[in-house]
């Protein structure tokens, strides 16, 4: 389930957010889930912040004035009711110093083939981290042309599906990149640690259970902090994703 969720700062205040704010809009999505059970896989993912006016950038802040957009997605039905029951109720949200009113919030409904073009609302990230002789942890990121991405996603893709109780012994699931260049790499910083991750458009097929279900727990790796959100292009034309990348290259 992919939820559309507007905000709007309180009292019109101009929005003030550091440039790499996964981990306190994170933390506004863990306080919209009123169960915390241990055994509750945590499966979910979101998007970057989409403002709908103009945004500009000082010190590594965001700022913006006006309502914004943020897409919720999970293939948990229990985080999703959560989500959906506190938004309809709470008036306001904080994300780290900011106050937001809630505009609105919708459902959006996805059509799902065996085939479907796809782009990112937020970075996909894979990875593997090796400890060095010298006792440093070296962490290596693919890129989306190599054979290590696609198969790292399908990997991590069949373990999430389990968790649920998915069967996946008969399924694949595929990714190719379309027209990604060297601009949709993006770092950014979660807690410190550098984290990169590749923005842009897809193709992803395989059996339908998969494809359905990396739209609703996202891609690649540290979903839950933010990255790996996908979504089919045709019912997500409204979304600019070139605008969007303006504010996450760090480097």
């Amino acid at each position: 389930m992919i939820i559309k969720i507007t905000f709007k700062p309180k009292d019109n205040a101009t929005v003030d957010l550091p440039v790499h704010y996964n981990r306190p809009l994170q933390g506004m999505f863990y306080s919209l889930m009123d169960f915390m059970e241990e055994k509750t896989p945590r499966l979910f993912t979101f998007s970057r912040i989409y403002p709908e006016d103009n945004f500009k950038v000082e010190n590594k802040r965001l700022k913006f004035n006006g309502n914004f957009v943020v897409y919720f997605t999970s293939p948990i039905e229990k985080i999703n009711n959560s989500i959906i029951n506190i938004l309809s109720k709470k008036n306001i949200f904080r994300v780290e110093k900011n106050y937001f009113e809630l505009v609105n919030f919708k459902i959006i409904e996805k059509n799902i083939s065996n085939n479907l073009l796809i782009k990112t609302l937020s970075p996909i990230t894979t990875y593997i981290s090796v400890n060095l002789p010298s006792g440093n942890r070296y962490t290596h990121y693919f890129t989306p042309y190599s054979t290590d991405f696609k198969v790292l996603i399908e990997e991590n893709l069949k373990r999430k599906a389990e968790l649920v109780g998915i069967d996946t012994k008969n399924m694949e699931f595929n990714i190719e990149p379309y027209g990604i260049t060297e601009k949709n790499e993006k770092i950014l910083f979660y807690k410190g640690v550098i984290v990169k991750g590749w923005t842009g458009y897809y193709k992803i097929s395989g059996s339908k259970t998969l494809v359905d279900f990396a739209l609703n727990s996202g891609i690649g790796a540290k979903n839950s902090q933010g990255f790996g959100m996908i979504v089919p292009i045709d019912e997500f034309e409204d979304v600019t994703i070139e605008d969007e990348d303006e504010f996450i290259i760090i480097k």
